[in-house]
Formats: C-alpha cells, structure tokens, sequence
C-alpha cells in the first residue's frame, strides 16, 4: 500500500540517533550538534528509538547522567525517544532478513529511519550495518559521526 503526500506540502526531514550517534552527542561531537541543528532549522524531528537505550545505558543512574542529561535536553524541544511500534518491528525484521544481518537493534533504528517515508539521516559512528540495512531506501542518508 502507497502512501500518499499531499500536493505542495513539503516532507520534513528528520534525524534518527543510533547508540553510537547519542554516544557521539554526549561526547560533544561538533558534526552531531550541527546534524541536530540544521533539522531543527529545518522544522525537522529527532528520533531515538527506545531499543537504543539498551546498548546506551547500564541501569545505574551514576553512569547514565550524561545520556539523561542529553536525552532530557532534547525531550524538551520535542518527544525524541519513540518506542517501535508492531509495523516497525515487522519492517525492522524485514530490513534485517533482506540484509542478512543478526543485529535487531540496527535494524530497529533502520526501520524507524524508513518511518513514514520522510527524507532522514541517521547519525552513527558505525555506519557499516546501517547502510546494508537501508540501501533499498534512497531517501535515508547514513553519516558517521
């Protein structure tokens, strides 16, 4: 089933973090924040898919500050952190059968990049797995960072 845009109404673009891309922001990565800052500039969203915590955090609040702190910073500009939903995982699934590939938490982010179609850049710091998982997908840019 195809989806269709409406006619003039142009798609915004939207950034997706994977484990790597939040770590890169906690570290303070110029070429994450400038990332960041041309979709916000651009009336674009942010994402950070929920599985991602699971490599990002360890459970102990010490640890994590600096991952809450950043997430909490962007949860005040707008709902960042999203959970996949039953159609994300059954994409996710299929990016991963399709690509050969065992890592489902990669495959999450992919299929949160595909989302509703939207023009995406999905920011990493290894951008290996994510390419294979999303080369059918033009619309989706992979940038190391």
């Amino acid at each position: 089933m195809r989806r269709s845009s409406r006619a003039g109404k142009a798609r915004r673009p939207r950034c997706v973090l994977d484990s790597g891309g939040l770590t890169a922001l906690v570290g303070g990565s110029q070429r994450a924040r400038e990332w960041l800052r041309w979709v916000i500039e651009h009336d674009g969203a942010i994402c950070v898919p929920t599985p991602v915590l699971v490599e990002s955090t360890s459970g102990d609040g010490a640890r994590d500050a600096e991952v809450n702190r950043v997430l909490g910073v962007l949860e005040r500009a707008a709902r960042v952190l999203q959970a996949p939903d039953e159609a994300t995982a059954r994409r996710a699934g299929r990016l991963r059968y399709l690509a050969r590939s065992d890592d489902g938490i990669d495959a999450l982010v992919a299929a949160a990049a595909v989302g509703d179609g939207s023009p995406a850049v999905v920011l990493t710091s290894d951008p290996g797995d994510l390419e294979r998982l999303l080369r059918h997908d033009r619309h989706i840019s992979v940038r190391r960072v």
